[in-house]
């Protein structure tokens, strides 16, 4: 079996046992991490010095949707009609297969370029089966690791149409998936999650069918949630535990609006919440970080959509970490809410943080091990300890931007970018290496003209349905 010796780095295991270990070696076999130690001496193996680097665990993008890759960077000042009434409520139904294929290869590309070893690609322009199988076939192709959630489109309905909040998950497809490509869902770099409706989007009788289906088929489910009070299931969540339907694999995203009673109830049941802060900076409320700690749970965060952001998950982590404690100490300096302007402050009165301070090494574990959890792949991913598959990022500590790299976590968390990323290994596969994207059977130049073609027919489409997109 063949081995890989990552040698002489500055580890930042995620491991609450090996911690952070100077001049340390990783031994990888075939596709795990066999040690993590100092002075691993082996007779043959391919060796990578890292003596100037940091390694890390891939990051874990814990919700994007790749299939919206083409539209990158048109959406910052759109309003949300934009983009769930036209793009996903006319526009998106104009996607084809090819469209669906190469916006998710090359959002998943570019994830591993930045270092993210893993995702959860919420996929919810699934029109046809060709739409699903080409999307599952683009994130095989990129040899991303990555849970395919399976979503359902979201179109405004043409008359004689039901409106999609009636429409339960396609047993049919799923069981089609569940019993073909997916019959092993613990083997692979890509696994089946069903992306169903929830109590925000679906009534209840949509959502006792869909988490009946997923624990039928033994899957996760994933669902988009606000909680602003007008849940097509009436009561939310709360009636969907009454009514003994919650799963313990259950993940729901956003949130903001929940208040702590409602997030406890979910953290109780054993599910996650999922946090997309760069995206919710819309929305006057926090994103959900403190609610999770506050309940006992661990906090989840992601990119969302590259229409809007970054698709970085640097970027997520310092946006997280800034929002969070940004509230954190409004919370402080103003404990009864009032926002009121006063005159400056005695300095010796003034509070320095709120009660949920978070630091660096936080919101590392956000990105990597809690992210994990939240797609149950704790046991297989999300911190470099022996046993695990062999997700690995190096970063390099020597590059200008991070020089002199003191504490590796404040390094990678306050200062790291996707340049820095000097290699990348995606279950003991070497992905990126020297800086350059191994992107094998890929020419990226190629592919970068697809892209664009699929955009370009994409605006036709919007342009002849009297919307501009630009």
């Amino acid at each position: 079996m063949a081995r890989t010796l990552i040698r002489g780095a500055q580890v930042v295991s995620v491991d609450p046992v090996l911690g952070v270990i100077d001049d340390c070696d990783i031994l990888v076999e075939g596709e795990s991490i066999l040690e993590v130690r100092p002075g691993i001496d082996v007779a043959s193996a391919e060796v990578i010095d890292a003596g100037r680097m940091i390694a890390m665990p891939g990051l874990i993008n814990a919700h994007i949707h790749t299939w919206e890759t083409m539209l990158r960077g048109l959406g910052a000042s759109w309003d949300d009609g934009t983009y769930f009434d036209v793009l996903l409520g006319r526009i998106a139904r104009h996607f084809q297969p090819e469209d669906i294929y190469i916006g998710t290869l090359m959002g998943a590309l570019n994830q591993l370029d930045g270092g993210c070893t893993t995702i959860l690609d919420w996929c919810h322009n699934t029109a046809t089966p060709e739409h699903t199988d080409m999307a599952i076939r683009a994130l095989e192709d990129s040899g991303i690791r990555a849970v395919f959630g399976h979503g359902t489109p979201k179109p405004n309905p043409e008359p004689g149409e039901a409106h999609f909040s009636t429409l339960p998950f396609p047993a049919a497809e799923a069981r089609r998936l569940r019993c073909g490509r997916f019959a092993d869902n613990d083997s692979g770099l890509v696994s089946l999650a069903l992306c169903i409706l929830g109590p925000d989007y679906g009534s209840l009788d949509v959502n006792r069918h869909d988490f009946a289906l997923a624990r039928e088929l033994d899957l996760m489910t994933s669902a988009h949630v606000w909680g602003g009070g007008d849940w097509k299931t009436p009561g939310g969540y709360r009636t969907l535990v009454d009514e003994g339907l919650m799963d313990p694999r259950h993940n729901a995203v956003h949130a903001n609006f929940f208040d702590d009673d409602l997030v406890r109830l979910l953290v109780d049941q054993g599910a996650s919440i999922t946090a997309t802060p760069a995206i919710e900076v819309g929305v006057p409320k926090p994103p959900m970080i403190a609610g999770v700690i506050r309940a006992g749970g661990k906090p989840s965060i992601a990119i969302d959509t590259e229409i809007d952001v970054a698709g970085s998950m640097f970027d997520c982590m310092r946006s997280a970490l800034s929002l969070h404690n940004a509230f954190d100490s409004m919370a402080a300096w103003d404990p009864d809410g009032a926002r009121e302007q006063v005159g400056r402050p005695d300095i010796d009165s003034v509070p320095t943080a709120g009660d949920l301070w978070c630091t660096p090494i936080d919101a590392l574990e956000w990105a990597t091990i809690n992210n994990a959890r939240a797609l149950g792949l704790e046991s297989r991913t999300g911190s470099l300890t022996p046993g695990k598959q062999a997700d690995i990022l190096l970063v390099r500590r020597d590059d200008l931007n991070l020089l002199p790299a003191i504490d590796p976590v404040q390094t990678i968390v306050s200062h790291a970018h996707q340049g820095n990323v000097d290699t990348v290994l995606v279950g003991g596969r070497i992905m990126k290496r020297h800086g350059r994207l191994l992107a094998d059977n890929h020419d990226l130049g190629r592919l970068g003209e697809r892209l664009a073609e699929s955009c370009r027919r994409i605006f036709i489409v919007a342009d002849n349905m009297g919307f501009s997109l630009r």
